[in-house]
């Protein structure tokens, strides 16, 4: 049996599924809730996702997981623009230095490194060696490379890689982000008072390195206190965060106001 690479992505989803409802408020076995949406037992038009919640930022740390794991990530533009880095400045490039004693044997030889220039300096290069004027041989490396240059931006900007990474973003019944209507369901339906718990973002990799033993090695670590020393450390990134975003604000509004027309 061929397994195609949809077949993959689908059950990267399903698995990303499992674990967003699995460690949802309160939480669920999206399996079972499957299931239930099959046989009848749940609606159609019942909005499943509403009864549980999962913070925007632990979204997005799970599907962020899944994305890496499934390479799924678009890393189009990244290593193309390693490339015209590379033709335009210059790189190094693997050199494999042969041994050869004075007896004419060959040893084993070693691998090293040499530098590699840009490709403007060598395509300059070679065309001196067919010609005296240095003028003629600049202008001609210059269009040589643009030419290249160009036809290599040309193919980043035209081809788009990452369908898979959009397809996997687009998770439309992961559990909701608003805890309100998580609280109202239940106590509408159920008259149940949920008790959403606002959890610390910077544990999540935490939690999911250290499994059952992650409290234990907390407290270890930090101390009895420890969910007091990472909520303070919480609370002063998210103060740094806030204060980031203001002085950007305010430099927008500045830059707004220098750029607006005088009023006649």
């Amino acid at each position: 049996m061929n397994l195609k690479r949809e077949d993959i992505l689908s059950k990267a989803k399903h698995d990303c599924y499992v674990e967003m409802y699995a460690k949802a408020q309160p939480p669920a076995d999206y399996d079972n809730l499957l299931e239930e949406f099959h046989s009848g037992k749940i609606g159609k038009d019942e909005r499943i996702y509403e009864r549980h919640y999962l913070s925007m930022d632990e979204y997005t740390y799970i599907r962020n997981k899944y994305i890496k794991a499934y390479r799924m990530t678009n890393l189009w533009d990244e290593n193309i623009e390693i490339l015209e880095e590379y033709l335009k400045n210059g790189g190094t490039k693997d050199k494999y230095t042969e041994i050869i004693d004075e007896k004419g044997f060959v040893h084993p030889g070693y691998r090293g490194y040499e530098k590699v220039k840009p490709i403007k300096e060598q395509i300059y290069n070679y065309i001196q060696k067919y010609t005296n004027d240095a003028t003629e041989a600049q202008n001609i490396s210059d269009k040589i490379t643009n030419i290249v240059m160009q036809t290599i931006s040309d193919c980043k900007n035209f081809y788009n890689f990452d369908k898979e990474e959009s397809y996997f973003i687009a998770l439309g019944a992961s559990p909701t982000c608003n805890p309100k209507i998580v609280k109202k369901w239940w106590k509408d339906n159920y008259d149940i008072d949920v008790e959403i718990e606002e959890r610390n973002p910077l544990l999540f990799w935490l939690q999911d390195e250290y499994g059952d033993e992650f409290e234990q090695i907390m407290i270890d670590e930090y101390g009895e206190n420890w969910k007091e020393f990472w909520d303070n450390r919480w609370k002063k990134e998210k103060e740094e965060k806030a204060k980031e975003k203001e002085e950007i604000i305010k430099k927008l509004m500045v830059e707004q106001a220098e750029n607006e027309p005088p009023i006649d």
